[in-house]
């Protein structure tokens, strides 16, 4: 069928990864320009870059399909409630908007000749290039009042590389 090799291309990363873990899958399916395009956040720009907020649908599918969901839950699995007996949610529309800056700055790799042709040259074969000058390169705030990357090194604290 028409475009079966970028469809079976994103197959192949739920098959390397069928005895893997999470976090390797997550990380190709957001590489994946297969994805990028289905949840709009393939071309995101900073806000420095584009004079826009980037696009919020993939960081608020990654937090409520893919990982922690809507609701805090207690390690029974039962929800969180506040003092009032209402549901905790685990997150806002501002970690919506802080997320999405993760997501900047993704973009097609260059085609090339050798995959199937598709309409415009589109490359959905490889994965996704970090584009440096669409990327958000501020702090993000985390889920839990600190930054994402907290408690790993910078790279100046890094020993020298011989």
């Amino acid at each position: 069928g028409a475009f079966s090799e970028m469809w079976l291309n994103f197959y192949d990363i739920f098959v390397r990864n069928a005895f893997g873990n999470f976090r390797d899958v997550l990380r190709e399916v957001t590489y994946s320009p297969v994805m990028g395009d289905y949840l709009s956040f393939k071309g995101n720009r900073a806000y420095d870059s584009g004079n826009h907020y980037p696009d919020e649908n993939y960081a608020r599918e990654i937090m409520q399909l893919f990982t922690i969901g809507l609701w805090k839950l207690n390690s029974d699995g039962s929800r969180v409630v506040d003092e009032n007996g209402g549901w905790v949610p685990t997150y806002t529309n501002e970690h919506i908007m802080n997320f999405a800056r993760v997501f900047t700055g993704l973009d097609e790799q260059p085609t090339r000749t050798n995959i199937e042709k598709l309409p415009g040259s589109r490359n959905f074969i490889d994965p996704m290039r970090m584009r440096v000058d669409r990327h958000d390169v501020y702090p993000k705030p985390d889920l839990d009042g600190g930054y994402l990357g907290d408690g790993y090194p910078l790279c100046s604290e890094l020993p020298a590389q011989g």
